[in-house]
């Protein structure tokens, strides 16, 4: 089975190609916002280093957020017009899942970190690939709150993702913490595509169905600012 895993939800562009559980060639291109432009090249690019076809891809694996809105439509858009047109399967991979998973192997507790902007970042705590909190944006003090109750004293725990800037702003005006951080080597504190992939096989080997095309959905977690500001009485 030929597998396609991608991530458009922030400002790195992922996409890797596995043959069954063994990954052929990854791309990782941090150049921001750019994904209209340099994902569908880069995906042909791949697909061509790989000596492989469109056709030939079995399941695409997408992260669905959350992270940025607009990025999250341009892969689920992308998506959906491939494996639609090839009659391929789909399935989606937590964002926040995906970057805990891109960390690598940690003896502990993950806490994926995304801004989420205004102070909060969208954040979950896993203890290898078992979710212990719901993913939500939080603001530094909650997140501090939400994680206390699973942090042994003095334990350490590893943040990764773009929101580790955010936590150490906001965490100077805490004082003295009931745990440690640990921050993931910069190299992986994004999604890599590989680790969707991976993440997508064993949720196939669980017994989780893969989804036809049009019933992939983004999980943006927080209304955008645009659907926030019509909402009557927000004065967010």
């Amino acid at each position: 089975m030929i597998t396609l895993g991608i991530d458009t939800s922030g400002k790195t562009l992922s996409l890797a190609l596995a043959k069954d559980r063994s990954i052929l060639a990854e791309i990782s291109l941090a150049l921001g916002y750019k994904h209209s432009i340099t994902f569908q090249p880069q995906v042909q690019a791949l697909l061509s280093a790989c000596d492989l076809t469109l056709d030939q891809v079995d399941l695409f694996a997408l992260a669905n957020g959350p992270g940025s809105f607009t990025g999250i439509r341009i892969g689920l858009a992308g998506v959906k017009a491939m494996a639609y047109a090839t009659g391929a399967r789909t399935m989606a991979i937590s964002s926040l899942r995906a970057l805990a998973w891109s960390a690598g192997p940690f003896p502990g507790l993950t806490a994926p970190l995304l801004d989420a902007r205004g102070g909060r970042v969208y954040s979950s705590l896993f203890d290898q690939d078992q979710a212990l909190i719901q993913e939500a944006p939080r603001p530094i003090p909650q997140l501090i709150q939400a994680l206390i109750p699973y942090a042994d004293s003095g334990q350490a725990i590893l943040v990764t993702g773009d929101g580790i800037g955010v936590l150490e702003k906001e965490a100077e005006a805490l004082g003295d913490l009931p745990f440690r951080f640990l921050k993931a080597p910069a190299h992986s504190r994004f999604i890599r595509a590989s680790a969707i992939i991976d993440l997508a096989l064993k949720d196939l080997a669980d017994g989780q169905p893969t989804l036809d095309p049009f019933d992939l959905d983004a999980s943006y977690v927080l209304a955008s600012s645009a659907e926030r500001a019509r909402e009557p009485g927000d004065d967010r």
